[in-house]
């Protein structure tokens, strides 16, 4: 039962992160590899270290990542230009339509679970997620 906007949001989290996986694995990408995807589309090549911070994740993990990516042919390394022991990791061609193509469908997805609100629902709902995620990200370094 929900009593509160904190419990609100422990309900929503689980299914929502389900529908989540649901949209990516529909696209041929786990939840993991979409959001890597996602932030290396966001603009220059980033370091391993970088990329695991900004996605909360450890080395091991970005690592393993990353190989995967490079697998497929989604992303790959080259050395940096000034620190010969790191590498800046950055999405290919393909990684790119990729990633476009997971984030069309992964916003129509979106778009379905929202059209089930009404559009005042739908403006307050958007409000409070900007007011949250501005909140969660004040005063951080990520």
């Amino acid at each position: 039962m929900t009593n509160s906007p904190a419990d609100a949001i422990c309900e929503f989290v689980p299914p929502f992160l389900k529908y989540l996986r649901e949209g990516t694995t529909k696209v041929g990408l786990t939840p993991a590899r979409f959001q890597t995807l996602q932030a290396l589309g966001q603009g220059q090549p980033c370091t391993m270290v970088e990329l695991a911070d900004r996605l909360s994740v450890t080395k091991r993990n970005i690592t393993t990542l990353i190989d995967g990516l490079e697998k497929d042919g989604l992303a790959k390394r080259r050395p940096h230009p000034t620190d010969r022991r790191s590498k800046l990791v950055e999405l290919t061609e393909k990684g790119t339509v990729t990633l476009r193509e997971a984030s069309k469908y992964q916003r129509k997805h979106l778009e379905n679970l929202v059209d089930n609100l009404d559009p005042e629902q739908q403006v307050l709902m958007t409000q409070a997620l900007t007011k949250l995620t501005e909140t969660i990200l004040k005063d951080r370094a990520w």
